[in-house]
């Protein structure tokens, strides 16, 4: 299948038993598991603590390992390599993703999906090291931008939330410009949240817009809440005689980790109105 640049839409049904309790969406990506700059603890102690996290759904954005760039990729899926190079190569490949399959696999069922990055393997059979890891986790892979229609059922109540999810494009020296590119999303689409990583920024933005809507002959005034998040990394910048591309260009260092999103199912019941609505939270 053809990687490079696909577009997918996603829907997923969450079934809600409690009312005023969060579930919570986490966004994860930029891991760069191989690479000798990834923060091994702070990965660690993710994994253990999303392991231990009630109510709880991931969401992947894109570079886990430490693989191929573009322009590595020309280089290594190359017809001219020796059989036992080839093979070589792909046994290295193989050995990343069964580590990060082996590491997230308690995220089965709870996976709502993987994007593709900018560094990932390419198979000789046109296979990625991600699809890889989406067949081995049992979850879809949804290309490098997914729309995502995530639906909340509450007895016979349903609402949505809607999240358009790009792994990112583009990278600011200062953290309004990384997450204005987030926020130009919304030129494009309609949704609840836009979510990018690339640029390893962990960082949240907030606007509100107005909205109408009918209920017991009464037209109503709402307030949706949209929020723009570069979701972050776990790839270190600076250590002590190691050698990183962010101390070659003098970028800045960023926090580690992940966004958390809140999720709160609640409910409006009074005289002027019965309604089943969903709060959206995000913290650093």
């Amino acid at each position: 299948m053809q990687t490079t640049g696909l577009f997918t839409t996603h829907k997923v049904e969450i079934a809600v038993s409690k009312i005023n309790e969060p579930i919570y969406l986490i966004p994860f990506g930029d891991v760069h598991r191989s690479s000798p700059m990834c923060h091994e603890e702070k990965w660690r102690d993710f994994l253990q603590w999303a392991k231990n996290k009630k109510r709880c759904l991931f969401l992947g954005m894109g570079d886990y390992s430490d693989l191929a760039s573009a322009s590595e990729r020309k280089i290594l899926v190359n017809k001219d390599l020796h059989d036992s190079t080839t093979a070589t190569i792909n046994a290295l490949y193989n050995s990343q993703v069964k580590q990060l399959v082996k590491e997230l696999g308690f995220m089965n069922g709870k996976l709502i999906g993987l994007l593709e990055g900018n560094h990932y393997a390419e198979f000789p059979n046109g296979m990625t090291s991600t699809q890889m890891m989406a067949t081995d986790l049992d979850t879809k892979y949804l290309g490098c931008s997914a729309f995502i229609r995530l639906v909340f059922k509450y007895t016979t109540m349903v609402e949505t939330v809607d999240i358009w999810a790009h792994h990112g494009k583009g990278a600011s020296r200062l953290v309004g410009g990384s997450l204005n590119r987030v926020q130009q999303m919304a030129e494009a689409a309609e949704a609840d949240i836009y979510l990018m990583g690339h640029d390893h920024r962990k960082s949240v933005g907030m606007a509100d817009r107005l909205a109408l809507s009918e209920g017991n002959g009464r037209l109503k005034l709402r307030h949706r809440k949209q929020l723009y998040i570069r979701t972050g990394s776990f790839l270190k910048g600076y250590e002590n005689n190691k050698v990183s591309y962010v101390a070659d260009m003098a970028l800045s260092p960023t926090n580690l980790g992940v966004v958390k999103i809140e999720i709160t199912p609640r409910r409006k019941n009074n005289e002027q109105e019965n309604r089943f609505y969903l709060d959206l939270h995000a913290s650093i």
